[in-house]
């Protein structure tokens, strides 16, 4: 497997390919609609990534971040959250979630909210 082993979850503001092409790439990754999750609140589906242990990425930045802060507040854990400004290109977007997913381990990742580094 690529990567240092985060396992990732991605909402349905990100780009549809990006999880396929990063599972090309020997990445554990999977989108909102392939799992049929369009639609749902945020919370919801932080709670489904973090049941099955996938940090998610979201360009949901001011929602995610009140998230964490409740989650924190009220000993909730997940697998991780990891934030970014909205890429629309899918190759600049999946350059920068592999630089991510090849340098922070899911140690590191648990229980925190990254921000997706720029190029």
């Amino acid at each position: 497997m690529a990567g240092l082993g985060v396992r990732l979850f991605t909402d349905e503001h990100i780009h549809k390919d990006l999880a396929g092409t990063l599972r090309d790439r020997g990445y554990d990754a999977l989108n909102c609609q392939e799992t049929g999750r369009r639609g749902v609140s945020d919370e919801e589906q932080l709670v489904y990534a973090a049941q099955r242990g996938r940090a998610i990425l979201t360009f949901n930045v001011n929602d995610f971040y009140q998230l964490e802060h409740l989650w924190k507040a009220t000993g909730r854990h997940h697998a991780g959250i990891i934030v970014a400004a909205v890429v629309e290109d899918l190759g600049e977007l999946l350059r920068r979630v592999q630089r991510h997913l090849d340098t922070i381990g899911p140690d590191v990742q648990r229980d925190t909210l990254q921000r997706l580094a720029r190029e």
